[in-house]
């Protein structure tokens, strides 16, 4: 994807940074030339530019990037100037970062319907990381759905089960399970890796799981 991320602040600079290294075209702009030359080898493309200047913001990509995302937090009237002036320019699609009620109400005024708050969005995955014993990572589907992944649980260790059957009695999807830094089972990559009949789990299994959090805490126990 051809992605512009305005803003390299640490938020900004690190989804520059994360999409670059993913293989994605990304151009990294802000006002401050010190960050430009900072992160320059770093991210795909930068450029020093003042996007809430319409004339100069003229000069990026607006027709050709995939996505826009303005990723300035720190001041409020820029970041609204920015996000009425792509969305004027009519750009594919635009995503801003949020940091309060206020500000996302006048985004969502504006017609920005995509926003990003990282600080809130981190705060609920660590809450639940917190509360959910022996959870490394956890990404959300939704609000209820969740892909979990873990370390098998002690009371698991020695049973002999299928993912078929696990579904059934958890009510939890076996996306993958790795055993001894391998991949011996994914449901991307059936043909790739075995499909399993049977599976009796070791001591040191992680097993990534999907499902709603009800199946989850009723899986562990909270």
């Amino acid at each position: 994807m051809n992605i512009v991320t305005i803003g390299l602040g640490n938020f900004g600079a690190s989804l520059a940074k994360i999409l670059t290294a993913m293989g994605h075209d990304v151009l990294g702009v802000d006002i401050n030339n010190d960050k430009v030359e900072f992160f320059k080898d770093k991210i795909t493309n930068t450029i020093c530019l003042d996007a809430a200047d319409p004339h100069a913001l003229r000069m990026l990509p607006l027709k050709e990037a995939d996505v826009f995302v303005v990723c300035i937090s720190d001041d409020f009237g820029v970041s609204i100037k920015i996000a009425a002036l792509l969305k004027k320019f009519g750009v594919k699609q635009l995503l801003s970062r949020e940091s309060s009620t206020i500000h996302l109400e006048v985004l969502h005024s504006i017609g920005v319907s995509k926003t990003i708050n990282p600080e809130y969005e981190w705060a609920k995955i660590l809450s639940l990381k917190l509360t959910l014993p022996g959870v490394e990572n956890l990404f959300s589907i939704s609000e209820s759905l969740k892909i979990i992944d873990l370390k098998v649980p002690k009371e698991y260790i020695g049973e002999a089960t299928s993912p078929q059957a696990f579904k059934e009695d958890t009510h939890l999807e076996i996306v993958a399970l790795k055993r001894n830094d391998k991949i011996i089972y994914s449901t991307s990559r059936l043909s790739e890796t075995q499909d399993l009949k049977e599976i009796v789990f070791t001591e040191n299994d992680i097993l990534v799981l999907a499902g709603e959090m009800k199946d989850i805490h009723r899986f562990l126990k909270v």
